[in-house]
Formats: structure tokens, C-alpha cells, sequence
């Protein structure tokens, strides 16, 4: 990141394609972080769960919630690694949603070649074939959408704190 004559900052073309390069694994980081937070949550049930259906039938006139017990029973670094992995995933779906925001500014053209080339992996030959421009056309293509994505990112607070 620069900063620019008037004191604000101003990415470049190679932080602009870290970005999307970040934003094409977004969605696999949010299902790791999902299935982490659902393994520690059963293995946590299972372990103490059992136990309180067990003494819920002892128990006549007492109601008792098994998710209360449970909860009550989680170890600190358990329920702050659940908390910890539940804030990334809000933190990766709201900077996924900020990227997904200022991408759907660009012209269709822009936003194909983008997409093709950085968040499907596409080679220029099939984006060529694909678009119906020549290879030297749709590079330059791409590169008038890098910039104004460099614009759009570097007017966005949101975009510009969480890759700073």
C-alpha cells in the first residue's frame, strides 16, 4: 500500500490480485472453520451429554435443559476457540461480502476476465475463446478492471483495515 499526495492510501496491482487470489478461497476457509467449530461442539456433547440424560430420569421434578448442563461444563479454551473460529468466519463473510460489493461496480467485460483468469484459474487461450477478444485484448481488459478494483478497494475502510 502507498499513500498518495493527499494522505490517503492507495493499493498497487500485485495487492489487488492477493485480494482475489484471498477471495477465491474464502468460502473453503468459512466451511474449515464451521466443521472445526461443529467437531468441537459434538465431541463436547458427546462427552457430557450422555451423562445428563442419564441423571435427567433421576431427577422428577427438576427441569433441566442437557444444551444448559453442557454449556455450563465446556472448558474455557474450548468455548474460546469456538468464539475465536465463530469471529473469523463473520470477519472472512463480511470482507467477502465488501470484495463481492466493489467487484460488482466493474463492466461486465471486466468483471468476466477477472473471474475467469483469478477466481476460476482459467488460461488466456480459453478466456480468449471464451469472450470472442484476442489474448493481447483481454489482458488489457483485466488490467483496466485491476485498476478500478485498485480504486474501489483503496475508497473502502472495511477492505483497507483487514488487509493492513
Amino acid at each position: 500500500m502507498e499513500i498518495n499526495k493527499f494522505g490517503g492510501v492507495f493499493m498497487n496491482r500485485e495487492e489487488i490480485k492477493q485480494i482475489l487470489k484471498f477471495y477465491k478461497n474464502v468460502d473453503d476457509e468459512i466451511r474449515l472453520n464451521t466443521r472445526i467449530i461443529n467437531n468441537l461442539e459434538q465431541a463436547y456433547c458427546l462427552m457430557s451429554c450422555g451423562s445428563i440424560l442419564e441423571n435427567m430420569l433421576k431427577n422428577k421434578y427438576k427441569k433441566s435443559s442437557p444444551t444448559e448442563t453442557a454449556a455450563l461444563n465446556v472448558p474455557f479454551s474450548v468455548s474460546e476457540t469456538i468464539r475465536e473460529y465463530t469471529m473469523l468466519n463473520k470477519r472472512l463473510n463480511n470482507i467477502k461480502t465488501e470484495i463481492t460489493k466493489e467487484y460488482n461496480k466493474l463492466p461486465y467485460l471486466q468483471k468476466e476476465i477477472i473471474y475467469d483468469f483469478y477466481i476460476q484459474g482459467f488460461r488466456w487461450a480459453n478466456i480468449s475463446v471464451r469472450t470472442n477478444y484476442s489474448v493481447t485484448q483481454c489482458k488489457i481488459i483485466r488490467n483496466r478492471g485491476l485498476d478500478k478494483l485498485t480504486r474501489l478497494f483503496s475508497q473502502n475502510t472495511v477492505i483497507l483495515k483487514f488487509f493492513s
